[in-house]
C-alpha cells in the first residue's frame, strides 16, 4: 500500500515567499496561536546560522484553484518554526545576545538585525533547507485534524487547552468570541503568556461552563473537555449563553471602581465576581450605591489581612467578620478551582455585599484597622 505522504526539502526563500503570499496558510480552526517567546525565535535562526538541521515540517494541499492553479496549503505542523524565521527576515526582532548560546554566532552577529548581516550570511538564511512531509491532498479535513492532535500528543508544549482547540468545537468558537472582547484588557485578566498558550481561551471556557451549570469542580481538565466534546458540532443556547456573559461583564464594570481593580484583576477573584453576577442576573438583584460600598470596603479588608494575624476581637460581630475574611482568605490561596473554595468565595462575597449576616460596613473597615496596625509592628 503506498504511503499518503512524501518527503522533500524547500529553500527558506521558497517557504518565504509561500507564506508571504499566504499560499501557506495556518488553519485557525485547529491550530493553536503563535506560542514561541523572543528566545525560541532567536535560537531557531541561531540553528540555521550554524547550518544545523531543524525539525522538518508538515504539509498538506488542502485545495486547487481550477482557474488559477493556486493551491492552497496547510501548514499542519511547524508554523512556530516558520513564524520566526518569517518574523526575522521582516526585521520584527534581532538576534539578542542575551539569548544565543554560541559563542561564535554571538560575537558576529549578536544583536544584529536581519538587514545588518554580511550579505554571505542573508544568502545561507535564504538557501537554508528544511525538511517537509507533504501530506496528499486525498486526506480531509478531519484527517489532518486528527493528525494535527496525533502529532502533538505526544508534544509536552502542547497544553490541554490546545489540544481542545484542535476540535474545533462550537463551544470553543464561543469562548474564542468572549475572549476577543475588550473587556478582559479593560480589567487588566489576561497576561501576553496567557494569550499565545490559549490561557484566555480557557478561562473563558470556564467562565462559558458557569453561565451553564453553576460552579462545578475544575481541579481537572475532564469538565471542560467535555463539554468541548458535548458541543463540538452544534451550540444551540450560543446566543442566550453570550448574552447573559456579557450582561455579567456589564455587572462587573458596575461595581469595579479604582479601589478595587488591583482585586478584581487577579483570575481567581474576577471567577467569583462572575459567579456573583450570574447570580444577581437570575434573581433580578441590583447593584445599589450600598452594595458598592460594602464591596470597597470588603476588598480593602481582604487586602489589609492575614491569616496569621491575631488581635483582639470585641464584638461578636467582629468575630463573625473575621472568620468570614478568613475563610475567603484561604479558599482563594489554595485549591481555587475546587468547588467547596468556589463556594465559599462566591457565598462570602454574596452575604457580606447584601448584608446578610447583619456585618456593619464600620465593622469591616475595624478588622482593615487592626491588620494594618498589627502589619505595623
Amino acid at each position: 500500500m503506498p504511503n499518503n505522504f512524501s518527503r522533500n526539502s524547500i529553500k527558506i526563500n521558497d517557504i518565504y515567499t509561500k507564506f508571504n503570499d499566504e499560499e501557506w496558510i495556518v488553519d485557525r480552526t485547529y491550530q493553536r496561536r503563535k506560542v514561541w517567546g523572543i528566545k525560541d525565535n532567536i535560537r531557531l535562526i541561531e540553528t540555521i546560522l550554524l547550518e544545523l538541521v531543524i525539525p522538518e515540517i508538515f504539509i498538506w494541499d488542502c485545495d486547487t484553484d481550477p482557474s488559477t492553479g493556486k493551491t492552497i496549503t496547510h501548514i499542519v505542523d511547524g508554523q512556530q518554526r516558520i513564524n520566526a524565521i518569517f518574523e526575522f527576515i521582516q526585521e520584527k526582532y534581532k538576534l539578542q545576545s542575551k539569548y544565543l548560546i554560541s559563542d561564535e554566532i554571538k560575537n558576529l552577529y549578536g544583536d544584529f538585525t536581519f538587514s545588518q548581516l554580511p550579505d554571505e550570511i542573508k544568502k545561507r538564511i535564504w538557501t537554508y533547507e528544511i525538511s517537509v512531509v507533504n501530506l496528499n491532498s486525498s486526506f480531509s479535513l478531519d484527517e489532518i485534524k486528527n493528525m494535527f492532535y496525533r502529532l502533538n500528543l505526544t508534544d509536552y508544549s502542547l497544553n490541554e487547552q490546545e489540544k481542545r482547540n484542535s476540535m474545533d468545537s462550537a463551544f470553543g468558537k464561543a469562548a474564542e468570541s468572549i475572549a476577543d472582547l475588550e473587556f478582559w484588557t479593560k480589567h487588566k485578566i489576561f497576561s501576553p503568556r496567557d494569550i499565545r498558550r490559549m490561557g484566555d481561551v480557557e478561562y473563558c471556557s470556564s467562565i462559558l461552563l458557569l453561565c451553564r451549570e453553576g460552579i462545578v469542580d475544575q481541579t481537572k481538565q475532564e469538565t471542560l473537555d467535555q463539554i468541548y466534546t458535548d458541543f463540538v458540532d452544534e451550540y444551540i443556547d450560543k446566543d442566550k449563553d453570550l448574552e447573559k456573559v456579557c450582561a455579567a461583564m456589564n455587572f462587573i464594570d458596575d461595581l469595579i471602581v479604582t479601589e478595587t481593580e488591583s482585586f478584581s484583576s487577579k483570575k481567581v477573584q474576577m471567577f467569583t465576581l462572575f459567579a456573583l453576577a450570574f447570580d444577581f442576573i437570575d434573581n433580578k438583584i441590583s447593584i445599589t450605591e450600598e452594595v458598592k460600598q460594602y464591596f470597597v470596603q470588603f476588598v480593602k479588608t481582604y487586602n489589609a489581612f492575614k491569616n496569621e494575624y491575631d488581635f483582639p476581637l470585641t464584638t461578636d460581630e467582629e468575630r463573625k467578620a473575621f472568620e468570614m475574611i478568613k475563610k475567603y482568605k484561604l479558599a482563594s490561596s489554595e485549591g481555587v478551582n475546587k468547588i467547596s473554595n468556589r463556594m465559599i468565595r462566591y457565598e462570602v462575597l454574596k452575604k457580606i455585599l447584601l448584608n446578610a449576616e447583619s456585618i456593619n460596613i464600620n465593622t469591616l473597615a475595624s478588622i482593615e484597622y487592626k491588620c494594618n496596625q498589627q502589619a505595623e509592628k
